[in-house]
Order: C-alpha cells, then structure tokens, then sequence
C-alpha cells in the first residue's frame, strides 16, 4: 500500500479512537457529576462545609461493559492493576486505563511500521507504547506515597496531641483530616468518613493501609489495632511510632545518599547498550544485519540481553537496602 494513502489512514483511525475515548471520559464525567450532587447531603464531614466534602463511594466496576467488568473482575492481574490506579490517585476505571494502554500500544506500532519503515523495531515500541500507562501510574504512586510519607510523621504528632487533650480516635483522625495537607488529609477523611458512616475502625485502618502502600502507614495501623484489642496508652504508642518512622526516614536518606553512585552507574549501563543499538540501526542499519541474519549472531544478542538484565537485577538487589 502506498504511503500516500496508508499514512492519513492510520491518522484518520487514530481520530476516531481520540474521538471515541474522549467520550467516554465525557460521560463518565457527567454520570460522576451526578452521584455526587445526589449523595452530597450524606457524604459531609461534621462541619457541613462543602469545601470539606469528601467522595468514599467509589465505583467499583472496572468497566462500563458488562461482559468486560465480569472478565477483569475474574483476573488477578486486573485486580492488582486496579488496586495500583488506587494507590496513584488515578480515577479512571480499568476498562478505559486498559483502552489507553491499547491506543498507545497500536499507534506507537503503526507508526513505527509506516514512518520510519522499521520493522523490526516496531513490536518493541508498540510494547513500550503499552506498558507507558502502567510507568505512569507507578511513577504516580511512587510520588503520592512518597510525599505520605514526608508529611505522615508531623500528622502522628498533631494525633498524638489531640488525644492526649482528650479527643477521642475518631476526632482526633478528624482533626488529622482537617489540618493536614494533601494527601495525609484525603486518606484520613476517608477513613473518618468511612468509621462515621458504620464500617468498623479495624476495617477502615486496613482499607487505609491498602489505599497507601507504606510501611509507616502500616505500622501505624498495626499499633492501632493492636491498641484496640489489647489496650494500653494510644497517645504514648503514637510517639514512639512517629520517632521510629523519623529515624527510618534519616537512615534511608544516608543510604541513598551512599548508593546514589551505584544506581546511577546501574542506570547508565543498562540504557547505554539499548541507545547505542538503535542510534546504530538508524544510522547504518548494515552493520546490524549480520547479527539479526547470522544464527550465531542472534545467539549472542539473546547472551548480551539476558547479562544486561542479569546484571540490572545484581546492581539493583545491592543498593536495594531494606531498613
């Protein structure tokens, strides 16, 4: 097919999938738009201010075809990936994030193939072009539980306050939701929101645990609990638990700091070979010719692959340091 006629194709194709999946983002919107104006009399904090309002119903289809939703329902892999847009902040259903995930994959092939006239090199970038979204939505979680974590200690030490002046665990995780910032706010108004509207406190602790995936937060909910089966001094064991987590946090600081060498030469040596290989297969694709034709050639490409992986996961198991 001429290029002439191939390329306003995939562009036209392209159009209308944009087209489509902005739709659905639209309609999604609208029937988001409308839950929340219908359930806004029950979803309050305490105080009535619509600033403070909260959302914790979350839709937990994972598509809006049925047929879908019951597949990913069923996987593993769904479930896993679904938890992940939870713990980035990422309101999108599955079904739409696996669309997109679809559309970058199929465009990034395409236009590989009918572009750049290189074959070989277009699975490679349609995969890439797939697992984008997934980097995104890690990239996402990695920042949000990461920042959780720099505010989660003074948030321990305003709860620890509010209950040794009396409050009870319920309040004081309101004043927590009241005073502290994004995100240590958004998770502890859910939580009280959660309690306040019936579910147990054990229960709504390990949904907060499961919303944020921190080994802080699940300390913190595991001294709570244990608390509450056991008792003893809440307002003491908040204490101790915000200075171990500061602790934690300075010991890590140094590690990175000693280790900041290795990742990077980790770093460096594992992209280097890749951007060399596909600069050379731009420039002069013949001198690549003779590895991807020889049968001993491509034995020695799947040998160097397989050492640069091997040695990617050796440098990142030893600056991989747990504390």
């Amino acid at each position: 097919m001429d290029s002439q006629v191939l390329i306003p194709s995939i562009g036209a194709f392209l159009a209308v999938v944009c087209f489509a999946t902005g739709v659905l983002f639209i309609a999604r919107a609208q029937a988001a738009k409308r839950i929340r104006n219908r359930l806004q009399d029950v979803i309050l904090l305490g105080n009535g201010d619509d600033s403070a309002r909260t959302v914790i119903l979350r839709d937990m289809q994972l598509s809006s075809i049925p047929f879908l939703n019951d597949l990913l329902k069923n996987a593993r892999w769904a479930q896993k990936l679904d938890n992940l847009l939870v713990q980035g902040g990422i309101s999108i259903r599955l079904g739409i994030f696996i669309l997109l995930m679809g559309v970058l994959g199929a465009s990034g092939f395409l236009v590989m193939t009918a572009v750049f006239n290189r074959p070989l090199l277009s699975l490679p970038v349609g995969l890439v072009g797939t697992a984008l979204p997934i980097f995104y939505a890690r990239q996402r979680k990695f920042q949000r539980v990461r920042k959780f974590e720099q505010q989660f200690p003074d948030s321990l030490d305003m709860l620890n306050r509010a209950l040794r002046a009396g409050l009870a665990l319920n309040g004081a995780i309101q004043i927590v939701a009241d005073e502290s910032p994004d995100p240590v706010a958004q998770e502890f108004r859910v939580l009280f929101e959660e309690h306040r509207l019936g579910l147990d406190m054990k229960e709504a602790l390990k949904k907060l645990a499961g919303r944020v995936d921190s080994t802080e937060l699940r300390l913190f909910v595991t001294a709570v609990i244990l608390q509450r089966e056991t008792g003893g001094n809440l307002a003491e064991i908040l204490e101790r638990a915000a200075t171990i987590i500061r602790d934690r946090f300075r010991i890590l600081g140094d590690i990175r700091t000693l280790t900041a060498q290795a990742r990077l030469s980790g770093f460096i040596l594992t992209v280097l070979p890749v951007v060399m290989a596909a600069l050379i297969y731009f420039v002069a694709p013949e001198y690549l010719k003779g590895l991807v034709v020889d049968p001993i050639g491509r034995v020695l490409i799947v040998a160097a692959v397989s050492l640069q992986v091997i040695g990617f996961l050796v440098i990142r198991r030893i600056i991989n340091i747990k504390v």
